[in-house]
């Protein structure tokens, strides 16, 4: 089972490699082939909020060292605050959570 999620993430991670330019949405910055899940972040946790796991809204591209720096201050970056606050209303007018 946890190998399978592990190809479902992948292959939906390439298929946004495929839809977007290969640079940090952050940044800018090129991203080299697709060779790392460390180029793809949850704006909203996958384990939070299990719905958004698959959503390609919830997934922004980031140079390896910017996601290092999201996981130690989520709040680093402006453009995933914003997306951020996007994706809570959308989920928050679902009903099923309590932000």
């Amino acid at each position: 089972e946890k190998k399978e999620e592990i190809e479902k993430m992948r292959e939906f991670f390439l298929s946004i490699w495929k839809k977007r330019k290969h640079v940090s949405e952050v940044s800018g910055e090129k991203l080299n082939s697709f060779q790392s899940s460390a180029y793809f972040h949850h704006i909203l946790y996958k384990e939070s909020v299990r719905e958004a796991m698959y959503d390609e809204n919830n997934i922004i591209l980031l140079t390896i060292d910017e996601h290092s720096n999201v996981h130690s201050n989520p709040d680093r970056y402006e453009e995933i605050n914003r997306r951020r606050k996007l994706l809570l209303e959308k989920y928050r007018n679902n009903n099923k959570y309590d932000f």
